[in-house]
């Protein structure tokens, strides 16, 4: 079983694959924890799609070096996608402001002056009513 997996690891395309997944294990974990807390989750999924589309752009005009395309539009395409992302965040983050300013500013019956129901209770006196 070992030798196998020994033979295995001696051609160079799977040690190559091997080194670049745990490299791509290795980002995915420190960028994933921040673009989940930020709330970006699907951020990297679209970027995925721009790098292919701009990969296959690359190949349709024959370029020698497709990264050479592909990786500005993808980096563009972040940056734009980014500051769309903020400034809907901001807006967002405003709207909810102004809605629970708004809530706070409606009376609220203090607890003197709510209404007391019949004394006919079906549980013990200190259950919530």
């Amino acid at each position: 079983m070992l030798d196998q997996i020994i033979e295995y690891f001696s051609f160079p395309f799977v040690r190559n694959a091997l080194v670049a997944g745990v490299l791509i294990s290795l980002s995915a974990a420190l960028l994933g924890v921040p673009l989940v807390l930020k709330r970006l989750s699907f951020i990297g999924d679209g970027l995925s799609h721009v790098a292919f589309g701009a990969m296959v752009v690359a190949g349709v005009l024959n370029f020698a070096d497709s990264m050479s395309l592909s990786l500005p539009v993808t980096a563009v395409c972040a940056l734009v996608l980014l500051k769309s992302s903020r400034s809907a965040q901001t807006a967002g983050s405003s709207r909810t402001t102004a809605s629970s300013t708004w809530r706070s500013t409606k009376a609220t019956p203090r607890p003197a002056e709510r209404t007391r129901r019949s004394s006919t209770r079906c549980g013990p006196s200190w259950w919530p009513s």
